[in-house]
């Protein structure tokens, strides 16, 4: 029997861009926002929006986090 290893980046490529998928995990991992403020940001259009990868598994493309990151809006700070 095979274990299989569930990684925080999911790979499975994208046709649109061939880009990679991060879990929240990862997410809150690279732009040090908390899972709330990720969820806050996406009902109000100002972070990216996640995708359905499975039945129970989202995933943000990585390329738009990091676009999101370099371009980043002031918010309150």
């Amino acid at each position: 029997m095979t274990s299989m290893i569930q990684s925080d980046t999911a790979t499975a490529p994208n046709p649109e861009t061939d880009d990679i998928f991060w879990s929240l995990k990862t997410v809150r991992q690279k732009t040090g926002l908390s899972s709330a403020t990720i969820y806050r940001y996406m009902a109000v259009n100002l972070f990216p929006a996640r995708r359905k990868l499975g039945p129970n598994r989202v995933g943000w493309l990585a390329s738009e986090v990091k676009a999101w990151g370099e371009n980043r809006p002031e918010l309150g700070r």
